[in-house]
């Protein structure tokens, strides 16, 4: 995991634990864009964490892939 993820992942819940008192102090409806915010944020980290996956996996076949050629000609 990379620092900006673990940034990421930390203002996702930093951000709804506001919107969690906020909502306590002055209502949910003044404050529902910090839960908004912090959703977005949420499928921000999400889409990261896929696309770091399809990669390592693209990594995996393709160093596969290389190992089966050196086996072939070797």
């Amino acid at each position: 995991m990379k620092l900006f993820d673990i940034i990421l992942f930390v203002l996702v819940f930093c951000t709804f634990i506001i919107g969690i008192d906020q909502a306590i102090v002055i209502g949910l409806a003044e404050s529902y864009w910090i839960f908004m915010f912090s959703l977005a944020l949420l499928f921000l980290y999400g889409y990261r964490k896929g696309q770091r996956k399809v990669r390592e996996q693209e990594e995996l076949k393709s160093a596969k892939n290389q190992k089966k050629k050196k086996r072939k000609h070797g």
